[in-house]
């Protein structure tokens, strides 16, 4: 007879605890489903890193040091039942998060084609704190207005830009087959 899994009865909106190690212990909410996968994103920003040590945005996010941090470092500090349904880990975009319905935004950063998450419509879900740090999101600003550029999430839930060097929060996203 077939027992369901933890992963099976999750709906979106419902919250895990996932213990990070030294980091600490952080929650995480389903943010949507997409065929047999579940998205997760964490509620608050885990630690603050910046984006690339030299300062650049060259390669964007893909390049990037937090990306190697993330999935290397970071991917080690979950728990082994996560780490063995985890099929992606990542931080959030632009459009995740906050849409593209703002003009500046659309003519500043990197495009990247996603539609802004159902929890993230509302501005107090795109709020997230570490010692009152704002967080990082993987676009890049276009290099006609910055070469050094990334777009993060500010304090207010709006979008804003920062250097590469700057450190600002990491709130990771992760996918979980069932």
């Amino acid at each position: 007879m077939y027992q369901r899994k933890w992963i099976d009865i999750l709906v979106v909106g419902d919250q895990i605890k996932i213990p990070l190690g030294d980091l600490g212990t952080f929650t995480a909410t389903v943010q949507k489903f997409k065929d047999d996968s579940l998205l997760f994103l964490f509620d608050d920003y885990i630690t603050k890193l910046p984006m690339n040590e030299n300062g650049s945005n060259k390669g964007g996010y893909e390049k990037s040091d937090l990306k190697k941090w993330i999935e290397n470092d970071l991917f080690k500090m979950f728990p082994k039942e996560l780490r063995e349904h985890m099929i992606d880990i990542t931080i959030p975009t632009v459009g995740e998060i906050c849409g593209w319905k703002d003009s500046c935004v659309k003519e500043c950063v990197e495009p990247d084609n996603n539609e802004q998450l159902l929890l993230m419509k509302w501005r107090s879900n795109r709020i997230a704190y570490y010692k009152d740090e704002w967080g990082w999101l993987r676009n890049s600003v276009k290099n006609e207005f910055s070469s050094s550029l990334f777009a993060f999430v500010d304090y207010d839930g709006y979008i804003s830009f920062s250097t590469a060097l700057s450190s600002r929060g990491v709130r990771p996203e992760f996918w979980l087959v069932r």
